[in-house]
């Protein structure tokens, strides 16, 4: 590293820092994907609300106090339904009720199936949850039932049991938390990209714009140290970005309403550190890849929105790793972007990294990161690059 891109940097790193939109580019996504990750969290801990009160309108409770009763013991609030329950539950003042028939009471005693009418809305996310677990209840009373109907028969209520069904749950803490932070390293790598993304545009297409990359290259710099003083400027807000999003996401998964869901959710300050281990080469690619990529755009905004289309490369990997069909392959582990993606996974799963394979990875990525700082100094050599004609 020379001297004058030390300078280079300095300058460039400089006039960044006095940019609101390079500091807005660096700073927002470092708040907003941990604040994302956090709510999405939050709304799956109320999903699983099994130890916590069921309010439920019940129409006819009368029709069926044994049935109401059982409910009640079970953590379900019974209260008095409205008018019209059919269109509360359209409206979605309620998100399920339960309309008992004046003729259950016969058929019950009967012993014949006494009909209830369990009234929601497939199509509302929030209403599958309450549903399932009034489902599962009312399976269990029934069962209660049926059993006591047999006893009372002298037949054993085993007799309606052929099978004794024993659920093994072999998933452990780290990979059910894995699920849990699934999102995590798709904001890592998008933090990646957007963090020096307005950098390495200002630098390249943005100078280039005003006129000024012309006049810069007059100057007694060689093209490789001027390159490598603004690509180091794109790096170093590069990792603030990826730095503050993982400091956040730190503290977010701390929070103690998380702390108390069933599955733990946490990030330590060693899987912290090998998360920014795993990025560091991927932060210094993204920023030489939006470089040579925004030589081509003719003004600051048309890189800016080709540029904007390369966030969807941290995407797919994470849309390929959602599928579990999907195994990952030798051959994967030098692919940029995929392979960061692929070891943040095992990480997260806690599966131990050998070091081989970090190793490898980090050196495709930094070898793709010389080729893109190489052909983004040869094109300054042309004219036709340098006066975006």
């Amino acid at each position: 590293m020379t001297a004058k891109a030390l300078a280079v940097f300095a300058k460039e790193a400089l006039d960044a820092a006095r940019d609101r939109r390079s500091l807005t580019s660096a700073l927002s996504f470092a708040l907003f994907g941990p604040l994302v990750l956090a709510l999405a969290l939050t709304l799956s801990a109320k999903g699983s609300d099994d130890g916590q009160p069921l309010e439920l309108a019940v129409a006819g409770p009368e029709n069926a106090p044994s049935l109401v009763r059982f409910l009640e013991q079970n953590h379900v609030e019974v209260k008095a339904p409205p008018a019209d329950v059919v269109a509360a539950v359209r409206r979605g003042d309620l998100k399920v009720a339960l309309r008992i028939p004046a003729g259950y009471g016969g058929d019950f005693r009967a012993s014949r199936p006494a009909r209830v009418e369990l009234i929601h809305d497939a199509s509302r996310l929030g209403a599958r949850t309450p549903v399932r677990r009034l489902e599962r209840l009312l399976e269990r009373y029934e069962a209660r039932v049926a059993g006591q109907r047999l006893s009372a028969r002298g037949v054993s209520p085993q007799i309606i049991r052929p099978l004794q069904v024993e659920a093994r749950d072999l998933s452990t803490t780290a990979s059910r938390a894995a699920l849990a932070l699934a999102t995590l390293p798709i904001f890592l790598l998008m933090a990646t990209f957007l963090g020096g993304m307005n950098v390495a545009i200002d630098t390249t297409a943005g100078e280039r714009e005003r006129g000024s990359l012309e006049s810069l290259l007059v100057h007694a710099v060689p093209r490789r140290d001027l390159v490598l003083g603004k690509w180091m400027a794109a790096v170093a807000f590069n990792l603030l970005s990826v730095a503050l999003t993982l400091l956040l996401s730190f503290l977010v998964l701390r929070w103690d309403r998380l702390q108390k869901t069933d599955v733990p959710v946490s990030l330590s300050v060693d899987g912290a550190l090998r998360f920014l281990l795993l990025l560091l080469p991927l932060a210094l690619l993204a920023p030489a890849l939006q470089m040579l990529l925004a030589l081509f755009a003719r003004s600051f905004k048309e890189a800016q929105t080709q540029l904007s289309l390369l966030m969807l490369l941290p995407m797919v990997p994470g849309l390929l790793l959602s599928f579990q069909s999907f195994e990952a392959q030798p051959w994967m582990r030098i692919v940029p972007i995929l392979a960061e993606q692929i070891l943040m996974r095992d990480l997260l799963y806690g599966q131990t990294l050998a070091v081989s394979t970090q190793v490898l990875t980090a050196g495709a990525t930094l070898a793709f990161t010389a080729l893109c700082l190489g052909a983004t100094t040869r094109l300054l050599h042309h004219e036709r690059i340098v006066l975006g004609r």
